[in-house]
């Protein structure tokens, strides 16, 4: 029998010992890769986690926010900190050897500012304005409005009617209405502390004069405002196919025109006179549009939703003498809603022309219209507003002299 040959053991090698192998050395290198990824993690979570979460803490508190409440008046701000520029002093909150320092060198900077402030932003102690009117120009800058005031008061006045909200529904100072604040329908960079203070510095009485109902840009930017078309409850009515009106009715009007006579009332305004304070110049054909109640005869009621806001109307002498009120007088329809209000009376050539029979002298023209205005008003202060456009100086010192002799002694005298 052939004997077989040894060739040794025979190992057989499979693949999975070659994948066994090969899974090894990927282990190392996964494990090498996830601590660098774990150190990565951590890195970001330590700059960016940590800001991210006190941000989500910080809002949805549920703490009710702040309701909207008006800039400190001028006032009540010299009872502040001195200012330079938007920077209050800085008050007493270091080591105590600090704060003397800081008392020594802030002191002299305090004890100026009584100087400033000498002059009361109160009417005169018996309520009488002789008011001259501030250009639109004025408004630029404190120094300008100043130098104003400045000729106003050495000719005799002792006040000044300054337009804060023209016709346009422009707001000649820096308002802090949240509607409205940043937006284009401010047009005035002053704020109210700055135009108070000028009047202060100048010993005059400040008169703010506010366009109500025309608010062309007021209506476009706050469109609840304005009159509604009845077949488009969205879209705007405009007076003669261009102009916006305010509607007296309007609950954001009187909401929206409440927090700017607030703002003026608490900055240290106590003269308010309100000019359109009327409806627009409706045409016949408009009745078409909007509803008949703005046509009724006692549509007048609604005009009393906004003249509480100041305690002067503002109304043209042919519009009270006339055989009905007109426009600008309708609220004299029922005057025991007057009751808080003086009215100021603009007595105008263009408004009372010679052509139409009225006086063509200067002086009879006021003496005529004023005793037929005392007539119309019952028993309401009237403050003549003469519009100095239509008359020369000889003219009107003459009515001047003649307002004195006639027992008004407030007047408002226009450019």
């Amino acid at each position: 029998m052939a004997k077989r040959k040894y060739y040794g053991r025979r190992i057989k090698r499979t693949k999975n010992l070659y994948r066994r192998r090969k899974t090894a050395g990927q282990k190392v290198f996964g494990t090498v890769a996830l601590v660098v990824a774990a150190s990565a993690i951590a890195f970001l979570g330590f700059c960016i986690g940590k800001p991210l979460l006190d941000y989500l803490g910080n809002i949805n508190t549920g703490e009710p926010q702040p309701d909207w409440t008006p800039a400190a008046s001028y006032l009540q701000r010299q009872e502040e900190p001195q200012r330079t520029g938007d920077v209050a002093a800085e008050t007493d909150i270091a080591e105590p050897a600090e704060a003397d320092e800081a008392a020594e060198t802030e002191a002299p900077v305090v004890t100026e500012a009584p100087e400033v402030t000498t002059a009361p932003l109160i009417p005169v102690s018996d309520g009488n304005l002789i008011s001259a009117e501030v250009p639109a120009s004025a408004l630029a800058n404190r120094s300008s409005l100043s130098a104003v005031l400045a000729k106003a008061k050495a000719g005799g006045y002792n006040s000044a009617v300054v337009q804060l909200k023209d016709e346009n529904g422009n707001l000649r100072y820096r308002t802090s209405v949240p509607e409205v604040a940043g937006s284009d329908i401010v047009t005035g960079t002053m704020t109210l502390d700055e135009i108070l203070s000028a009047f202060a510095e100048n010993g005059m009485v400040p008169v703010a004069e506010i366009a109500v109902l025309r608010d062309e840009e007021g209506c476009a930017y706050l469109t609840d405002m304005s009159y509604k078309c009845l077949d488009a409850p969205l879209v705007s009515w405009l007076e003669a196919g261009k102009y916006r009106w305010a509607n007296p009715e309007s609950d954001t009007l009187r909401e929206y025109f409440e927090k700017i006579t607030t703002e003026l009332t608490e900055a240290g305004f106590e003269n308010i006179l309100l000019s359109y304070v009327m409806f627009p110049d409706f045409q016949p054909y408009d009745a078409e549009w909007i509803p008949a109640k703005f046509f009724d005869p006692d549509r007048y009621k609604m005009l009393y939703n906004v003249v509480r806001a100041g305690n002067m109307i503002e109304m043209k002498a042919s519009d009270v003498i006339g055989e009905t009120y007109g426009r600008t007088a309708e609220v004299l329809n029922d005057v025991s809603q007057l009751h808080d209000n003086r009215i100021a009376v603009i007595i105008s050539r263009d408004d009372l022309p010679t052509e139409l029979g009225y006086p063509a002298d200067a002086r009879t023209l006021l003496e005529t219209t004023l005793s037929q205005v005392s007539k119309k008003t019952f028993g309401l202060p009237v403050v003549p507003v003469i519009d100095g456009s239509g008359f020369d100086d000889a003219e009107k010192s003459k009515m001047t002299a003649a307002l004195g002799e006639l027992g008004y002694e407030s007047y408002i005298m226009r450019q």
